[in-house]
């Protein structure tokens, strides 16, 4: 099985960056792992509605230049629905 992570923007934090790191170490016995970080889009902090709907477009481009067809697409969002293992598994 593999795995590909898009993400929007530099990780900076080094306590993230081992995190993943040994969640990386601990899959790869089961499958692999592409981690890909795109660039995100400068913008003001308030933005009016237009603004902020083409900077999540000019960003979601950026991603799906990542996601291959016929690939399983989970999208993590802080607004989005919670999800256990078991809940996800049956999507």
């Amino acid at each position: 099985m593999k795995i590909g992570i898009v993400s929007v923007g530099k990780l900076k934090e080094k306590y993230l960056k081992e995190g993943i790191g040994e969640y990386k170490k601990r899959l790869s016995r089961y499958c692999s792992i592409e981690m890909v970080e795109v660039d995100d889009e400068s913008a003001p902090e308030n933005l009016s509605t237009a603004l902020e709907e083409k900077v999540k477009k000019t960003e979601a481009e950026r991603i799906l230049k990542h996601v291959r067809q016929g690939s399983f697409v989970i999208v993590m969002d802080v607004k989005g629905k919670k999800l256990s293992s078991m809940g996800l598994r049956r999507r």
